[in-house]
């Protein structure tokens, strides 16, 4: 499930469904429980295998009762088991982060996450 993005253990991943497979995009949504000033986030691709490690991505970000707008960022990872990094040019103030996987590094219709963190103004 995807708590398991969040749990703080790299050994445990959230995975979409393969049987049956579901087709891309697919989207992990993190609720801050309050708005905070974003500055980013991490991405930690699962460490045991390549299986569901996002290439292409989208980062989103909204309050309460907003539509997600267009994207804060996006891009494409390298096909890799290091933490990646977003940061964002100025901070937004956002309750609810969406993660859009776009591809897959290895052009599968899965997306997975060993961890995902959000980089916050302190």
């Amino acid at each position: 499930g995807p708590e398991l993005a969040i749990d703080g253990n790299p050994s445990t991943i959230w995975h979409t469904s393969w049987e049956p497979e579901a087709p891309l995009p697919h989207h992990l949504i993190l609720d801050l429980r309050k708005p905070v000033r974003v500055r980013g986030l991490t991405y930690l691709p699962r460490q045991d295998m390549t299986n569901g490690r996002i290439a292409r991505f989208e980062l989103y970000a909204t309050v309460v009762g907003r539509p997600y707008g267009a994207p804060l960022a996006s891009g494409q990872w390298p096909n890799d088991a290091q933490l990646k990094t977003i940061r964002l040019d100025e901070p937004v103030e956002a309750r609810f982060l969406k993660l859009v996987a776009l591809s897959e590094a290895q052009g599968r219709p899965f997306a997975s996450a060993a961890e995902v963190d959000v980089l916050v103004d302190k």
